[in-house]
């Protein structure tokens, strides 16, 4: 009987090192339930184990290894069951009759196999669970069983602990590196746009500046009498150019500003008709020969938007209307209010927007594949949807290559 026990004990032993092991490389708490339900039938010679932890209040029969079902995923109230009595008493619980005891809520154990348990608190200092042993007999189990469930439940708490300090770390670790990803994605689009700023900037400012170098240096041989139509024909061509550069500029600016986050929003209360017979005229200087913009007006004429935003959208899409269609071409300018909506709708009969191109049209610097040869900074569809969203509005367009383009932006005024 001696040689059994002494056997049975170095088996309990054995069991309970390997659980150490298999523990210190547990990283979730499936494993360490999966692992330590298993153990604590080996260590103590069970007929059955659950691993119950403290939920709110709640004793949680999380897991179980048992020869019939006992309580997994059911909760008890703390003051009702074993469990809640070890972890509230922060001691074992050994019962050899449970028919005897008060402490058991005989009607939860009547169905079940149970006649004997031992309960021990996971974690002796505000315990965050327990482990149950039970048997299909009455037993009364061995002081140094008892011991060797508890030191099970001490290195289970302990590598609770360790799990939720590797979990948190992890999750640090893993918003670094989102921190640092994006970091570097950002990085990665600003060097791209820096390339394309430069790209593009050594074109499109050039082309202007040569421009008003060429006309400056001629008018130098000019005087005002015997040149004067060559030398009006050179002073707008400045003046154009001037404007041209002026747009790009404001532009890169917007642009910036937008990004950073610094777009100034005004509200006002203004007259959209005297408003968009101002931009109107302000475009006339840049149309081409022959171009004019028919403007057509319904509903209300007051509203309280943005004024300067609302201001750069409207010049920017005539622009682009103006610029990509041809001389003679007229565009059409359609403003209405109602329900202090605002709607603004610019169709053009110009070259239009190849379909394998409209799904990146708002993006910054992209221009399509049809402009080769135009002006353009790739910037002001990009400025216009960003505009919109700071408006809470929405652009949308239609367009067929080779027969023009129809833009509508709608926002609500505020009340």
């Amino acid at each position: 009987m001696a040689l059994e026990e002494s056997s049975m004990h170095k088996y309990a032993v054995k069991s309970l090192v390997q659980a150490v092991q298999h523990l210190s490389l547990a990283r979730n708490i499936e494993t360490v339930m999966h692992i330590v339900r298993r153990t604590a039938r080996d260590i103590s010679g069970a007929d059955g184990a659950t691993f119950v932890l403290r939920d709110n209040g709640m004793c949680y029969y999380a897991d179980e290894d048992a020869i019939s079902p006992l309580w997994k995923g059911q909760r008890f109230p703390m003051h009702s069951c074993v469990s809640g009595w070890s972890m509230l008493h922060r001691e074992s619980v050994v019962i050899e009759d449970i028919y005897a005891d008060s402490r058991i809520p005989i009607d939860a154990y009547r169905p079940t196999f149970v006649k004997s348990l031992v309960m021990v608190p996971i974690r002796s200092i505000e315990p965050i669970g327990a482990i149950g042993t039970y048997w299909a007999h009455q037993h009364l189990p061995a002081e140094e069983d008892v011991i060797m469930l508890q030191s099970l439940a001490d290195i289970t708490a302990v590598t609770m602990e360790n799990i939720q300090v590797y979990n948190e770390l992890e999750d640090r670790v893993k918003e670094r590196t989102r921190e640092l990803i994006n970091s570097l994605n950002r990085e990665k689009e600003m060097s791209v746009r820096r390339r394309q700023f430069f790209s593009m900037a050594s074109h499109e400012l050039k082309t202007p500046l040569t421009s008003i170098l060429t006309s400056a240096s001629i008018l130098e041989d000019y005087n005002e009498g015997q040149y004067a139509e060559q030398r009006a024909k050179h002073i707008s061509r400045i003046n154009a150019s001037s404007q041209q550069l002026i747009g790009i500029v404001n532009d890169f600016l917007a642009s910036d500003k937008i990004e950073e986050g610094k777009t100034e929003m005004v509200f006002e209360f203004f007259d959209i008709k005297q408003f968009a017979t101002a931009v109107i005229e302000q475009m006339d200087s840049s149309l081409k020969n022959g171009q004019t913009i028919r403007y057509t007006h319904r509903g209300d004429t007051t509203i309280v938007l943005v004024k300067n935003i609302l201001h750069n959208i409207l010049l920017n899409l005539l622009s682009n209307a103006s610029k990509y269609s041809c001389e003679d071409q007229p565009i059409d300018l359609y403003i209405e209010i109602a329900d202090n909506e605002l709607t603004i709708q610019i169709r053009d009969q110009g070259i239009g927007i190849p379909a394998e191109d409209q799904p990146y049209i708002f993006n910054n610097f992209f221009r399509a594949k049809n402009t080769a040869g135009i002006e353009g900074t790739g910037l002001g569809l990009h400025i216009v949807k960003r505009y919109m969203e700071l408006l809470n509005g929405c652009v949308h367009f239609s367009s067929r290559d080779k027969e023009g383009t129809v833009f509508t932006v709608r926002c609500r005024g505020r009340q």
